[in-house]
């Protein structure tokens, strides 16, 4: 397929066997599992997953393929080494860019993947046009990410429960954190995700918090959580034996210890800005650079837990193909902000109301005025009274319920469709539906020459006994190819 692999490190390579081993036994599971008129699609996301793509087509196993790409390669690359990416998105040479960054073989990968799957998708509108200008193709179907509703509170009452065990452990450890008493009205503002300084908007949100601090507005205070994982070495004990009520009068701005602290972004940043949680701080931040996962020892909270306690949550992103941060906010009644360079930030501008989510105007030069909006955004959360907030809130259930997979999957079976078909057309197939059976023919294509065998269609029927039915149905389950008792059963 003239993938350009020599260049792959191991993290390259790792993926090329894995998709690689994928494409073999979804051929195997075709091969010994199903019927010629069996209607199969593979689906492979990220360049990953290519080369199981490209094998299943290397082998003519007659499955249609979909690959769909979430962020191209070079898109990333562009934007995380402060390059601009969407005005000049026309004159990138992504050949070239994939060469300067040294990811030649990543990008191949997801090129050819991308060429040569039935179907081509991604995940948003600003990303089809990534694709368009790095990839060389198109996109067929652009297939939004839904929404999994089977782990959040399923009543008012259990939002509220958990609202408030969240705010109350948030508030505990601010309070610990700062050696302040947290006022009861006082707004808790949230930030989380992956450690991308510019594309996850943590820079501008930084600089949103000290625009606000600095300015003259008066009332609430706001505390704000950084929840982004870093590398650390374990949770603050001091801050720890103040939690436990044995500390002494200590305070801190982080809640475990860094291991490069004097290279974080986020600590260098808020030094600069003097963002020190003092005293006559308007604004007091609180650095989180722990996996929240309910273990790690100072909030003990899942992440979702702690998302569910906090007033607002800001994700003002650079480089966001779609952004599950804020879909995942809404869900638990938060407000949020997004942009118009998320894809999320773009769906959500296309439905009528959106009422708890605020969509940011963001370009590749506009990073102050979007400071400015941030800050104004922080100022009318700030200025809400309650019947307000509960309004916001109300909003923000509304569009989560708008995103759920059950709505947004109809994208995904126009995709399954579409490559059935073009799948067919592919391998010089037919298939005839007739009754309640469905048959597939192969066309064999041959000269009319005395030397060429001539061809056939045979139909045979199987059969077995219906005692043995049950047992037909347990052999397409692989459970069987490592339970030495099934293996028995068969034999017997």
């Amino acid at each position: 397929f003239g993938v350009d692999s020599l260049t792959g490190n191991w993290d390259y390579r790792e993926s090329a066997l894995f998709g690689y081993a994928a494409g073999r036994v979804i051929e195997s599971f075709y091969r010994f599992n199903l019927e010629p008129s069996d209607k199969v699609v593979a689906q492979f996301h990220e360049w990953m997953t290519g080369s199981g793509l490209l094998y299943l087509k290397s082998a003519k196993v007659p499955v249609a393929t979909v690959f769909t790409t979430h962020a191209t390669v070079i898109g990333r690359c562009i934007a995380g080494n402060y390059l601009p990416l969407y005005d000049g998105i026309l004159n990138y040479n992504a050949d070239e860019m994939a060469r300067r960054f040294n990811v030649v073989a990543r990008h191949s990968l997801e090129k050819k993947a991308a060429q040569n799957s039935d179907i081509f998708t991604t995940v948003s509108d600003i990303t089809a046009q990534e694709c368009r200008q790095f990839l060389g193709r198109a996109v067929d179907v652009v297939t939004p990410n839904g929404f999994e509703p089977s782990f959040t509170p399923a009543t008012d009452e259990e939002y509220e429960q958990q609202r408030d065990a969240a705010r109350a452990r948030l508030v505990e450890v601010a309070s610990a954190m700062s050696g302040e008493e947290i006022p009861e009205n006082a707004v808790l503002v949230g930030i989380g995700g992956r450690y991308e300084w510019k594309n996850k908007g943590i820079d501008v949100f930084i600089d949103a918090l000290d625009k606000l601090n600095r300015s003259d507005f008066k009332g609430k205070s706001v505390h704000a959580f950084i929840m982004i994982p870093s590398g650390h070495n374990g949770p603050d004990k001091q801050l720890l034996a103040k939690l436990s009520g044995s500390g002494s009068n200590y305070v801190t701005r982080t809640s475990h210890y860094l291991m490069d602290p004097e290279y974080d972004n986020v600590t260098r940043r808020l030094n600069e800005l003097g963002l020190n949680n003092s005293v006559s701080d308007k604004v007091k931040v609180y650095f989180v650079p722990s996996y929240l996962n309910g273990n790690d020892g100072i909030f003990n909270m899942p992440y979702y837990d702690m998302l569910a306690g906090v007033d607002l949550t800001i994700f003002a992103s650079y480089y966001e193909p779609w952004g599950y941060t804020p879909l995942e906010s809404v869900a638990y009644g938060v407000p949020t902000v997004t942009t118009t360079l998320a894809g999320f930030g773009m769906w959500v501008a296309k439905q009528a109301e959106h009422k708890g989510v605020d969509i940011v105007r963001r370009d590749d030069y506009n990073t102050r005025e979007v400071v400015l909006q941030i800050t104004d955004i922080l100022k009318h959360y700030m200025d809400m009274n309650a019947e307000e907030y509960a309004e916001a809130r109300k909003g923000a259930m509304e569009i989560s319920n708008t995103a759920l997979w059950k709505r947004l999957f109809k994208e995904y079976k126009q995709a399954y469709e579409e490559a059935i078909d073009n799948s067919v057309s592919r391998t010089n197939r037919v298939l005839i539906d007739g009754g309640d059976r469905s048959e597939q023919i192969n066309f064999v294509r041959q000269q009319l020459t005395s030397n060429r065998p001539s061809w056939h269609r045979l139909m045979v029927e199987k059969g077995i006994p219906a005692r043995l039915k049950a047992l037909e149905e347990l052999s397409r389950n692989l459970w069987w190819c490592w339970t030495v008792a099934a293996r028995d059963l068969f034999e017997s």
